[in-house]
């Protein structure tokens, strides 16, 4: 019976691993182990999470424990909430510009590194030219072979390295990588310690199942992984929607720098007409003007435009991280509050926040979740590939 008991309990436990981290584990196999840049990046997002976290408990130092809380009600569910959410918020916005700056770096020198390979190249073949007519006189023969070598010397891209870094970090994949690293320390958070308190046979497990009252049917490993689960899904989808909204907001928002260098930018006077003089009260006029674009923009989710690429679309989009996570965190409350099975009511609640962030999001930044200047870009590569295989096609007579 133990032996058996102890085979059910390895199980269960594996089961419940796969199902609390397979939306992380998913996407660090299939897309941030291939690129080392990612990796780092996720790396980074899981530190972010982590400071998030510290801040966090900082906070909740003198709000009481839980059976305290159970008696506080709304109140001290709040005093646990909001902070967590605001801190979490906090961490996502501060590691996004803290990339969208590297980022900017990155190209920049990639680009004065283009300037100077071009350069290069422009010297060595004008030596070349040089030599050629000084020697023309002497070796016409060896004067056209030498042509064909100038030629052949300017065959490479000279942009190949920023395409090639286009491809590896633009805002898809940087967001997914970095959604990825936050929700795989999140769900450790969440569920590291419950999985490893009922696997194996420790001083607080011996091999049995434990059950709660707010899930009295359910093994709370299980309860737990569909948490953790829920919660990894929209962790990355929290990401994608910061990267969307920070970048419009860095574009957009007539304050910072454009670290994109978008040559398509639209000037920023159309956006703030007090661009050009800035003074106390202008500047409050346009803030007020931008956060009422904001709640009108807020309404536009489900229209089939979806959000616009301004810096009211960034504000929608950061606030529907803020209130969809702030209503992710409450809908978990009858979990605490409820004497018995809080969790029929808690864990649909979460599935339906999911569901709703997942179509706010897709019809909200179908179709445009890339920057215009990266979208262009990566066209720009499709038809060169369409091109050149088409020249391919053609050569072999196919």
């Amino acid at each position: 019976n133990t032996s058996s008991r102890l085979i059910m309990t390895f199980l269960l436990s594996l089961g419940s691993f796969l199902v609390a981290f397979s939306p992380s584990l998913s996407l660090l196999f299939t897309v941030v182990f291939p690129k080392p840049q990612l990796v780092i990046l996720s790396i980074t997002a899981a530190f972010f999470y982590l400071l998030s976290a510290f801040f966090s408990s900082l906070f909740w130092l003198p709000v009481p424990d839980g059976s305290a809380a159970k008696e506080g009600g709304i109140a001290t569910l709040l005093a646990l909430t909001i902070p967590s959410v605001i801190f979490q918020m906090a961490g996502r916005c501060s590691f996004v510009k803290l990339y969208f700056r590297v980022e900017g770096v990155i190209r920049r020198s990639v680009k004065r590194h283009e300037e100077e390979t071009i350069a290069a190249t422009h010297a060595r073949n004008n030596d070349n030219r040089s030599h050629r007519s000084s020697n023309r006189n002497n070796d016409s023969t060896n004067n056209y072979d030498d042509d064909d070598d100038d030629e052949g010397s300017n065959d490479g891209d000279p942009h190949a390295e920023t395409n090639a870094l286009q491809l590896q970090l633009n805002d898809l994949s940087c967001s997914l990588s970095s959604g990825c690293g936050y929700a795989l320390l999140h769900s450790l958070f969440l569920y590291g310690t419950l999985l490893a308190s009922e696997s194996g046979e420790s001083s607080t497990s011996t091999g049995g199942t434990l059950y709660q009252p707010s899930c009295s049917d359910v093994p709370s490993l299980i309860h737990g992984a569909v948490i953790a689960c829920l919660f990894s899904i929209l962790d990355v989808m929290w990401m994608m929607l910061t990267f969307f909204g920070m970048r419009r907001r860095g574009l957009y928002g007539g304050h910072g720098n454009d670290n994109n260098n978008n040559s398509s930018n639209i000037n920023n006077n159309m956006h703030n007409p007090y661009n050009g003089r800035a003074t106390s009260s202008n500047t409050t006029t346009w803030k007020l003007s931008q956060w009422k674009r904001t709640v009108l923009e807020s309404l536009t989710f489900l229209s089939p435009k979806g959000l616009s690429d301004s810096f009211s679309g960034g504000n929608a989009a950061l606030g529907l991280v803020f209130y969809s996570h702030l209503l992710a965190s409450l809908v978990l409350a009858p979990n605490g509050l409820m004497e018995r099975d809080g969790c029929l009511i808690s864990l649909p609640c979460l599935a339906g926040v999911v569901i709703l962030v997942g179509v706010l999001f897709k019809t909200g930044v179908k179709g445009h979740f890339l920057p215009e200047d990266q979208r262009r870009r990566i066209l720009g590569l499709r038809m060169e590939d369409v091109a050149a295989s088409g020249a391919v096609v053609g050569s072999n007579g196919v």
